[in-house]
């Protein structure tokens, strides 16, 4: 009998998300008592997949460490503009957790909000532009996938997943072959070494005996 859980360090005030799977041993009656426990300290899913622990490793296991950058750039952001760091902080603090409630209060689409705040041609839809044009979102994403494939990887499985990643162990043959297809589209026969004669005309530079240069103009 086996259960498996990815709580997250807000367990800690009880405000934690758990991920949480366990084996198909573990009755009806055991499994309610192992979800009081996780609920004790926050919100508990739980998924008949295993391999959904992994995914929430890298989504709500790791993902306060993303927030909290987030909430260090802000702030620094604030300080660097004049604001005292306590009050830097406060701002970020509440307008963190103020957007959060927000959002699970209306159960709106996170895009309608962004929306909501973005005026044409306005003060949040200029940041939202350098956001963007940074890759933001790609950022976010590739932090995730490279999250999720760690946690694969410190699990023994195989971590080849995800965009740009073929879902197959690469063999000895496949490599080989990737190496010669590589050196040949990058092989190449270089020209003859040239010299420039004090005419200012381009001459090849000829085989000769050892001690002699054989000069011949074009």
């Amino acid at each position: 009998k086996i259960a498996r859980s990815m709580p997250n360090t807000p367990a800690q005030i009880g405000r934690g998300m758990t991920v949480w799977s366990c084996t198909s041993a573990i009755n009806a009656e055991e499994r309610d008592k192992i979800r009081q426990v996780l609920c004790s300290f926050g919100k508990a899913i739980y998924v008949e997949d295993e391999s959904f622990i992994d995914m929430s490793t890298s989504i709500s296991g790791s993902g306060p460490a993303y927030i909290f950058l987030l909430m260090e750039a802000m702030i620094d952001a604030g300080v660097h503009m004049g604001f005292s760091r306590d009050t830097a902080t406060t701002l970020v603090h509440h307008t963190l957790l103020g957007s959060t409630l927000f959002a699970m209060e209306t159960g709106e689409h996170p895009a309608v909000l962004r929306n909501s705040v973005t005026s044409p041609a306005g003060t949040t839809a200029s940041a939202i532009y350098e956001l963007e044009n940074g890759k933001f979102r790609t950022v976010i994403k590739d932090a995730i996938w490279a999250c999720y494939r760690r946690s694969l990887e410190m699990g023994g499985h195989d971590s080849n997943v995800g965009p740009g990643r073929p879902n197959v162990e690469p063999t000895v043959e496949t490599l080989k072959e990737a190496l010669e297809e590589t050196f040949d589209q990058h092989s190449f026969v270089p020209p003859p070494p040239t010299s420039t004669t004090g005419s200012g005309k381009s001459s090849i530079l000829k085989e000769a005996p050892p001690g002699e240069m054989v000069l011949d103009d074009e």
